[in-house]
């Protein structure tokens, strides 16, 4: 291992510019919370990335760019699933997408997924000296420099964006309509997602895209009065608050490693009394308190293949088809988060719990929760 460190001490320019410089070969691997990126490096030129981040999977990446249906990524992953054959690879032997555009999309799929690194506010990252993955990959030649360029670009563009839509829980309102011959095709789902009625953070689920591209849309649209910003309700607030779960308070006697102890100490008594809520709740709070804290890392890795076991014990299976049970009026009334808000629109009485997982843009513990959540509360039906 050459190098090691945390982004607070290294940029990702700096970073990456030192690996291009020295034209070196390996894997650069940068953590921060849940979200763990790999990017492949060849003398000096980005050749692949990977991420464990289902938003930035090849499928979520070409829906929110308009270019597959939901049903026909559910259709190419189940090819996947028994063939083993790339995804990419299947969509283009099932005439779905052309070899170049494949090639444009992945490359921008990259590039995306590194620029979003610019934007952490903390990280740590080392890099393995001549190891490559084994397995199959669709191999890109993506500039460093001008990766570089764009990332510090949005890191300036970012601080502007923030100062008129603050946060993911204000509300897009539709002022007058947009030409949508104007629109760049990543803009096209985020500007049919605007209703008035979804947030910021609902807006970047529905459309698959980053909150930074969402919100970079959305402030074009405002300038240029297409739409305007409201602020949610309470009710809307607390379902975000909660799906965010920041950290509780804790005696200010205490130093930060006490705290996190203290915290997963308690998320493993909640996951004892299968109180898999308040397991997640203390969890991201020690999360929130040191991100890449090795004890916290495993602790949720652990949590999480617990909690899974358990669900699937319960009937939470991925063979089940759950349906929905309670009335449209009856769900109006209620509040959702806002990955419970797209469960549980996906939900259509044919695809079962596996389809409707793979076709979506949250991790599979958190969705698995989702469906446990609705199950049990007497939203949906489960057969």
């Amino acid at each position: 291992m050459a190098l090691s460190g945390n982004l607070k001490t290294m940029l990702p320019g700096d970073l990456l510019q030192w690996l291009s410089l020295g034209q070196k070969t390996g894997t650069l691997v940068i953590s921060n919370k849940r979200v763990e990126k790999k990017i492949f490096f060849r003398s000096g030129r980005v050749i692949s990335s990977a991420s464990n981040d289902p938003r930035e999977y090849l499928g979520q990446f070409l829906m929110s760019h308009d270019y597959i249906t939901e049903a026909e990524l559910k259709k190419a992953m189940e090819v996947q699933q028994q063939s083993g054959i790339l995804l990419g690879k299947i969509l283009v032997m099932i005439d779905v997408i052309g070899e170049e555009d494949l090639q444009r999309f992945m490359r921008r799929k990259a590039e995306e997924s590194i620029y979003d690194i610019f934007l952490w506010s903390d990280g740590d990252f080392y890099f393995v000296d001549d190891e490559l993955p084994q397995m199959e990959m669709i191999q890109l030649q993506v500039d460093v420099t001008g990766i570089i360029m764009e990332g510090t670009r949005r890191v300036d563009e970012w601080n502007r964006i923030r100062e008129l839509v603050p946060s993911q829980g204000v509300i897009p309102v539709p002022q007058k309509e947009v030409d949508y011959t104007d629109l760049e095709e990543v803009e096209e789902p985020i500007v049919r997602a605007i209703d008035g009625k979804r947030t910021i953070a609902d807006i970047v689920l529905e459309s698959r895209s980053s909150e930074f591209v969402v919100s970079s849309t959305v402030y074009t649209l405002v300038r240029h009065g297409f739409c305007s910003l409201e602020d949610p309700s309470t009710s809307k607030m607390r379902a975000i608050t909660d799906e965010q779960a920041a950290a509780p308070v804790v005696s200010g006697e205490f130093n930060e490693d006490d705290e996190i102890q203290s915290l997963l100490t308690a998320a493993q008594a909640a996951l004892r009394t299968r109180d898999y809520e308040k397991t997640q709740r203390m969890l991201r709070a020690a999360q929130n308190l040191d991100p890449n804290h090795p004890k916290v890392r495993s602790a949720i890795k652990g949590a999480e293949t617990v909690i899974l076991g358990e669900l699937r014990t319960q009937g939470v299976m991925d063979s089940k088809v759950p349906k929905v049970s309670r009335s449209l009026e009856d769900i109006t009334q209620m509040n959702f988060s806002p990955n419970e808000g797209f469960i549980l629109s996906r939900i259509n009485g044919q695809w079962d719990i596996g389809s409707l997982i793979k076709i979506s843009p949250i991790r599979e513990t958190d969705a698995m929760l989702i469906f446990h959540k609705l199950w049990k509360e007497g939203i949906i039906a489960l057969e």
